[in-house]
């Protein structure tokens, strides 16, 4: 199956981390036909690149802080994205290493939500 849109998360075991996987199930759920998850450690296995290259339009990696360990590992592997956030330089916030407050996944959710958008080509809300 095709898909518009292959959505990576680089979790860093935190709470920007945490809210981002929260935001990205539900613009998920929110987008079926076009949007799916992609397994993050996937791209290191030959075939499985070549499988995410060609069964995906666009592809967003998100890092939940600024160490941008999904970077350097696309970057290493050579896997293409249509856009890359990096959350709590978005944000403007620190690495906290705990579950995240309501408040910081409605933000993460907007940021993601923005971009995903964007990517679709869907009206910005």
């Amino acid at each position: 199956m095709r898909y518009r849109l292959l959505i990576f998360i680089c979790y860093g075991g935190c709470a920007t981390g945490v809210a981002a996987s929260k935001a990205c199930i539900r613009i998920w759920e929110e987008n079926p036909d076009e949007v799916k998850i992609g397994c993050f450690p996937a791209v290191i296995v030959p075939w499985k690149f070549n499988e995410i290259v060609k069964n995906s339009e666009k592809r967003i990696l998100i890092d939940a802080f600024a160490a941008q360990c999904g970077k350097k590992l696309f970057e290493r592997e050579k896997m293409p994205v249509h856009r890359y956030l990096e959350l709590t330089s978005i944000l403007g916030i620190r690495k906290k290493k705990k579950l995240p407050v309501k408040d910081l996944e409605e933000k993460v959710y907007k940021v993601i939500q923005k971009e995903v958008n964007l990517l679709l080509n869907n009206n910005v809300k």
